[in-house]
């Protein structure tokens, strides 16, 4: 099984059928990690996904494994209801407000399916050991049919039913989807709707958190100002592969910042909100995917090569400090026969894990309590790492985004603990197009010195190890 200079990675992709020699593309190249440099505690709490009421139900797939077992197996922490646009076109009940019953309105109430009211909501995010986020919906009159006062009253009503009623105690609510968007209202106007939003929000339930979203700086500059005192969180959405002509542009453009619109939100709080508010304020991405809207250019297929951008954004974001949560979208779409098709399903008709979700699940079923310093590996490889919090289990994610295997390559690891063993797991494609992409696991390997060496990354792949004393 093993291949002369190798190692147990190669021996891995070489049992899945994807590497027929060792010979392609050497890189030799060592990536050094650090467990005494801590750049994030709480890691393993950051992953999310969005998900859909429509369709989402349990009762639009009775033959399917339940939901949660799925969101489970893609260890998410995160669950954003009633998912995105859809939360400005649904009512979550009507006067007076006794019990959920959830209303499509607009051109959503054509989309077939029984809709998961509140409280099925957070029987799964429950089950799914996850964090409820809600969004309460507010759209415009010309686009909705619905004044503020309407919206305002439901969102009260609903804090009102979570917290007070049933006590439930949701603590993140976000006002309004992507109100930037569609030319809903002003980075102005939308701050006077945040305040009054907010504060007759928290009269329910003080101890709640409440957030919205925006998109740039320009919105920001606008917008914080105003808005900062009544928020705790602002949040965006984050679809990184707009003007991407296909996978070949990240590897023409291996410096490419996928985060960027992260990290403008994180600076726009000490540029723009008031300094009283500046260390209260965090950033939620609440929608993530590697999609160009374009007509032209990078298809929306479920292919390893969108799951692999994804992954890569999720982590350069856990490296970002302010940032609170990544939610992915999202769980599906409308249609489940065309899951293979669309990468905006992580889960597929039977509830399994669909390439999208196995982005999802490289970390939300390895991630440990810390992130901790992790560098080196080459122009198209890079790599992270994740400890216990007391270094006991250490995990390095290995990224090789080239088409072809990285050869001879090493881990060092500095830290107190000593490391003698180590097992790896292996996602990977035939290509960046591979809609079907392998999960491997491999036996345990011994480590000399706190340094496995040797190992080889698949093309278009990404290699867990775990170390252990």
């Amino acid at each position: 099984m093993m291949c002369p200079k190798a190692g147990m990675l190669c021996a891995m992709a070489a049992v899945a059928g994807l590497v027929a020699s060792c010979a392609a593309a050497d890189v030799i190249s060592e990536i050094r990690v650090d467990t005494r440099r801590i750049l994030r505690d709480q890691a393993d709490r950051f992953v999310g996904i969005n998900l859909n009421y429509i369709r989402d139900d349990n009762s639009n797939r009775p033959d399917a494994p339940p939901l949660a077992s799925a969101l489970r197996d893609l260890g998410v922490r995160w669950l954003r209801y009633p998912g995105g646009e859809k939360s400005d076109f649904c009512l979550w009940s009507r006067p007076p407000y006794s019990s959920p019953d959830p209303v499509s309105i607009g051109s959503y109430a054509d989309f077939p399916g029984i809709r998961m009211d509140f409280d099925r909501f957070i029987s799964t995010a429950r089950a799914a050991g996850a964090e409820p986020y809600v969004v309460v919906g507010f759209d415009s009159f010309k686009r909705t049919g619905r004044t503020e006062d309407d919206w305002l009253r439901d969102a009260v009503a609903l804090v009102r039913y979570a917290n007070v009623t049933r006590k439930y105690g949701v603590t993140y609510w976000e006002i309004g989807n992507e109100n930037w968007s569609n030319r809903t209202t002003t980075p102005i106007e939308m701050a006077r709707v945040v305040g009054r939003f907010s504060r007759a929000m928290k009269e329910v339930d003080p101890s709640i958190r409440v957030g919205s979203n925006g998109s740039g700086e320009n919105w920001w500059a606008e917008f914080l100002p105003a808005a900062s005192r009544d928020l705790d969180f602002i949040s965006l959405s984050l679809y990184n592969a707009g003007d991407w002509s296909g996978y070949e542009h990240w590897l023409r453009n291996p410096e490419e910042n996928l985060i960027h619109p992260a990290q403008v939100a994180s600076a726009a709080i000490f540029r723009y909100a008031r300094p009283a508010d500046r260390a209260r304020i965090r950033v939620v991405v609440d929608e993530i995917n590697a999609v160009n809207w374009k007509k032209t250019g990078w298809d929306r297929t479920n292919s390893i090569g969108h799951a692999l951008v994804i992954f890569d954004t999720i982590g350069r974001l856990l490296n970002e400090p302010r940032v609170l949560a990544g939610i992915v979208w999202g769980t599906r779409w409308m249609d489940d026969r065309e899951a293979a098709r669309n990468v905006f399903y992580a889960l597929g008709p039977s509830n399994e894990i669909m390439p999208t979700g196995r982005a999802i699940e490289l970390w939300g079923r390895f991630l440990r309590q810390r992130i901790v310093a992790s560098a080196g590996g080459g122009e198209l490889v890079s790599s992270y790492a994740s400890t216990s919090s007391d270094s006991q289990s250490l995990m390095v994610w290995i990224l090789n985004r080239g088409l072809y295997p990285a050869h001879d390559l090493s881990i060092a690891v500095t830290s107190p603990v000593r490391y003698a063993r180590a097992r790896a797991v292996c996602f990977s494609g035939k290509g960046p197009d591979d809609i079907s992409p392998t999960w491997s696991e491999a036996d345990n390997y011994g480590v000399e010195g706190n340094r496995l060496a040797g190992l080889t990354a698949p093309g278009t792949s990404v290699t867990v190890v775990e170390f252990s004393p």
